[in-house]
């Protein structure tokens, strides 16, 4: 049996599906491992590829392209004209031409000017390749959004199974106390029960604080496609903001000017339809009738040339077609002035949150000072018969919420600076 384990431990420690974890995880360490192993990571490769693969088809149209074209027909009537009769001459004869006709040809044909299509179709899809990209950097640096959630809850959970335990051990030794003073007739058997009910209401927070800490590290696992063990201690950030300047650095404003840059390209493209066309052609065949009209046998064939194509006037589609990319560039830097303004205002509303959690910080230790003293004051009021058990817990609870909302509001100014450099694109 324990060979059998060191063998599954080893082929879990070689298999690449299982990151080896650190003895400590960071909130840095979550970053990377979510935008290495999240399944969209996949596609940078893929999209890259995709894109090659497009360029290498264009590159093609300089090539020649060939076709194998055959055809058989039967047609109602030919060609036919008489030769009239000379004197003295012996009559001449008029050629026959059959009526079902036969071909094959091969034909081909090689561009020599284009007119820079596939120069800009390169262009194009190098733009597209970019934006593809860019769009895949954004989702991916969303994940991180959704890491800081998770990542600082089970900080909350974790604070909370703290003073849970703390509370059980102070009521369980306080239940001692009390069941004694019952044995001696000082106190009411109901001051027991109400510390028995409340040790019973821990114990159902502390299962649910369980799976809740099991949940979170769960998710934690899934959104960075790493198996982080609940027994991993994570690091606390203590996030440090150099500068509160307003700064746009999301890959959002980056994908609008790749859009705008995109529909430059595609308005520049639109002069490839006017510029003329030159190409080179030729025609191998064999059928019957050849060139030659006149005679009714199968012959080879051959001819070469070049051909000039331009569409010199196209009624100015060109010049509306222009206009039309004019003014989705124009939509454009809408959505992207739309964009930079909504997230000055977030960044406005995130620095206010951090001022606010900042000074209710100062506050918080004072709370719990007085909150600790209140509790032991009814700790000795309750040993000496002046307050119910009720009241005590009730003191304590109060305590208790005190220290858990320092805790919150340690985690929600770390988690307001995280929020704040996400929205600004600095993490």
């Amino acid at each position: 049996m324990k060979r059998w384990t060191i063998v599954f431990l080893l082929i879990s420690a070689g298999n690449p599906a299982f990151p080896q974890v650190p003895d400590t995880v960071t909130l840095d360490f979550c970053y990377k491992q979510a935008e290495t192993n999240f399944p969209l990571a996949r596609q940078k490769e893929l999209m890259a590829g995709s894109s090659d693969l497009k360029i290498k088809n264009f590159s093609k149209n300089w090539l020649p392209q060939m076709n194998l074209n055959g055809s058989a027909s039967l047609q109602s009537d030919v060609t036919a004209f008489a030769i009239p009769r000379i004197a003295g001459l012996p009559p001449i004869e008029s050629p026959t031409i059959s009526k079902d006709w036969y071909k094959l040809t091969l034909d081909v044909n090689q561009s020599l000017y284009e007119g820079n299509i596939t120069a800009y179709q390169k262009k194009l899809e190098g733009m597209n390749l970019k934006a593809d990209q860019k769009a895949l950097q954004i989702e991916l640096y969303k994940l991180k959004e959704r890491i800081n959630q998770v990542y600082m809850s089970i900080f909350l959970v974790g604070e909370n199974e703290k003073l849970l335990k703390s509370n059980k051990e102070r009521l369980e030794a306080k239940l001692k106390e009390v069941r004694s003073a019952v044995a001696n007739g000082v106190q009411l058997a109901s001051n027991a029960d109400a510390i028995e009910a409340e040790l019973i209401r821990i114990d159902q927070q502390m299962t649910e604080n369980r799976i809740d800490h099991t949940s979170a590290f769960n998710m934690l696992s899934e959104l960075t496609s790493t198996r982080i063990p609940e027994t991993t201690p994570l690091v606390f950030p203590h996030i440090m903001i150099d500068t509160y300047n307003y700064e746009n650095q999301r890959f959002e404003a980056e994908l609008f000017d790749i859009q705008e840059s995109r529909v430059g390209v595609m308005k520049n493209m639109v002069t490839t339809k006017w510029n003329p066309k030159v190409s080179a052609f030729g025609q191998l065949g064999y059928g019957r009738p050849g060139l030659n009209m006149l005679s009714n046998s199968f012959d080879p064939w051959y001819l070469f040339g070049a051909r000039l194509t331009w569409n010199f006037f196209n009624w100015n589609l060109n010049k509306n077609e222009k206009k039309i990319y004019d003014i989705q560039g124009e939509i454009i830097k809408s959505q992207k002035d739309a964009f930079d303004k909504n997230l000055r205002i977030s960044s406005e509303n995130n620095l206010a949150q951090i001022m606010k959690l900042a000074e209710v910080l100062q506050k918080d230790q004072d709370i719990i000072d007085l909150r600790t003293r209140i509790t032991k004051s009814a700790s000795s009021q309750l040993d000496n018969g002046v307050i119910t058990s009720s009241d005590f817990i009730s003191r304590m609870h109060e305590e208790t919420q005190a220290r858990l909302s320092l805790q919150l509001h340690k985690v929600q100014l770390e988690l307001a600076k995280l929020t704040y450099l996400y929205n600004l694109g600095k993490l």
